[in-house]
């Protein structure tokens, strides 16, 4: 494509919706005449008539017609991009809406939410909480944050960072009860999970090249990670839960991890999801910058306790 193809073919797309050289002069601050000169220009580089003419209208020819669809297509293209491109290198501001997990957001998104705003103060954030994998299609979501090993086709996923999963128990509790020592042994403990990650009720561990899934029994149930951390917290038996809600438990000691030499096998990872036919506006592409700079591999939960302040500033 010649650099003045993109001029002609948006020469032709504006007489085409105005049917009218006078018309399309007029939006384009030119004379009929120069309008009519590019057209003439446009037809003889493609060597067919676009443009049936008379004194008194113009109208499309079948192949113009044809070529009019694809071209406004081309057209709108290029406007976006170059939207796109001043659009990145404006100050961000409107509102940028997100939906992300409830207790993710509570310990790890809403910190850097607030970064975030003070960063750039010209953008409202509005962001739903929700433990459900709703579709970025079906809404006006700009970027969903999830933690996932399913990923929908239809969608940019960019990985943040793992998502590490701990056996753990209280110190209160391991006082009276013996801590396992393979997985074999939580059969005598009261084992607490999220039942939407566990399947079945059995806990599955790597070893080395060996996988162990083993039946575990827990007399409460429930769809919460924070009751079943409380749970642990307090004493009532062990727990399997992700490292971004027991870190700074762990690094505490409020809990203890068990099975150290122990993987547990659940797939997981923080992911920041868009969709691939939205442009990428200042606040997106700003946004989604300071994930990647936040949640990097190890996570910073997984550090010790002064690389993880480190990390978090």
């Amino acid at each position: 494509m010649a650099p003045d193809d993109l001029t002609l073919i948006s020469v032709f797309v504006r007489v085409a919706r105005c049917m009218s050289f006078s018309g399309a002069a007029a939006e384009l601050q030119v004379s009929p005449g120069t309008v009519s000169r590019q057209i003439a220009r446009l037809e003889k580089k493609m060597g067919v008539q676009l443009l049936e003419r008379s004194t008194r209208k113009v109208a499309l020819t079948e192949i113009g017609s044809t070529f009019y669809e694809s071209s406004s297509h081309v057209l709108q293209l290029a406007e976006e991009s170059i939207a796109q491109v001043q659009d990145l290198q404006s100050e961000p501001r409107g509102t940028l809406r997100l939906t992300a997990p409830m207790l993710f957001s509570v310990k790890h998104l809403g910190p850097l939410i607030s970064r975030f705003s003070e960063r750039y103060p010209n953008v409202d954030v509005r962001l739903k909480t929700s433990d459900q994998l709703e579709s970025l299609s079906q809404g006006d979501l700009d970027i969903a944050v999830r933690i996932t090993n399913h990923l929908d086709d239809g969608v940019i996923a960019k990985r943040l960072t793992s998502i590490h999963w701990a056996v753990c128990a209280s110190p209160r509790y391991l006082a009276r009860h013996r801590a396992p020592n393979t997985p074999a042994d939580l059969a005598e403990h009261e084992c607490y999970h999220y039942p939407s990650v566990i399947k079945h009720g059995r806990w599955s561990f790597a070893r080395g090249d060996s996988v162990y899934s083993v039946p575990v029994h827990a007399r409460f149930h429930v769809n919460s990670s924070q009751i079943i951390a409380d749970h642990a917290l307090a004493g009532l038996g062990v727990a399997l839960l992700p490292t971004y809600l027991v870190g700074e438990h762990l690094k505490s000691g409020t809990l203890k991890p068990l099975l150290p030499d122990y993987l547990p096998t659940i797939n997981s990872a923080l992911y920041a999801l868009y969709l691939p036919n939205r442009y990428m506006t200042a606040k997106v592409h700003c946004f989604l910058e300071m994930l990647q700079e936040t949640f990097v591999d190890p996570p910073y939960w997984d550090m010790p306790a002064s690389s993880d302040r480190q990390a978090k500033d």
